[in-house]
């Protein structure tokens, strides 16, 4: 059920970033992100209340450290991604946010057989060949001939980082609260973007050319995926859950190919074949 469940979040994660790359071409993406965390706070608060979980404070609270380092990981992120080459940038951030958990998970307790070991692995490396993209650097005055420098590299590593211990923190909420700890993480990362942008006089609603039902469907995808991720790792350890759950790039680039008509390059379609090998290797183990 786990191993269904991690791709199940895999898929809903990677279509919600798909849409809201879509809404980022027609505003800037803090406002996306903003704006998108503010609808999924909504969302699970409804939720939260309807299914009438225990309200647990320190879970809400672990949900806003949580939502905290994710917040930071997405900054070193798009900092990378518009400074150093993406094709280095977004594999390291995928694989660290994988790793980081995994990790922690093993420390912790999990202990998954040989198969699953094998299975990680080739997942890793999965992770690595379909988040690869022949793309230059989002800013035009960055000089791509500079090469991939330390100081990208670092910003890579603590991107990933953050999305590793967001979902660490997740992790570690008692699962009788559950969503609550989503609750949380978008209280504090909705209400720290908005003032932000409110303080640079950016914080209206966006609008024009469908923008508001994309970043509608942004917070729903992201929020629904944060949720699924609990009970994943509520019924599986995580350190398979998080592997699994970081092959989403494979749904936005499928999405892209599809919706958008954008070419796949050899390197991910192989990336594909390995996460689908890793899952039963995964499910063997």
């Amino acid at each position: 059920m786990a191993i269904v469940l991690s791709l199940i979040v895999a898929a809903v994660f990677g279509s919600g970033d798909f849409v809201g790359g879509l809404a980022a071409k027609k505003t800037a993406v803090v406002r996306v992100v903003a704006w998108s965390h503010l609808v999924g706070l909504g969302g699970v608060l409804i939720s939260a209340i309807v299914i009438e979980n225990d309200f647990i404070w320190r879970d809400v609270g672990l949900g806003a450290v949580g939502g905290a380092c994710g917040g930071v990981g997405v900054a070193l992120l798009y900092r990378g991604l518009a400074r150093g080459p993406m094709s280095i940038v977004a594999p390291v951030t995928a694989v660290t946010s994988a790793a980081v958990p995994a990790s922690w998970g093993v420390i912790t307790g999990d202990r998954p057989g040989v198969w699953t070991w094998v299975g990680i692995a080739v997942a890793m490396l999965a992770i690595w060949l379909v988040s690869s993209t022949d793309d230059e650097p989002l800013d035009s005055a960055a000089t791509p001939s500079a090469g991939f420098d330390g100081a990208a590299l670092l910003g890579a590593l603590g991107a990933g980082a953050g999305f590793g211990l967001f979902f660490i923190f997740i992790d570690a909420a008692d699962e009788a609260s559950a969503p609550w700890t989503i609750v949380g993480a978008r209280m504090l990362t909705s209400t720290v973007l908005l003032f932000a942008l409110a303080i640079g006089g950016r914080a209206a609603v966006p609008r024009g050319e469908g923008l508001g039902k994309l970043i509608l469907a942004t917070g729903v995808l992201d929020t629904l995926a944060n949720v699924l991720f609990l009970y994943a790792v509520d019924t599986g350890d995580l350190t398979t859950v998080s592997v699994l759950t970081s092959l989403y790039p494979i749904a936005t680039i499928a999405l892209a190919a599809v919706v958008l008509g954008e070419r796949i390059v050899v390197a991910q379609r192989v990336g594909a074949a390995l996460a689908v090998a890793a899952t039963i290797l995964i499910a063997l183990g």
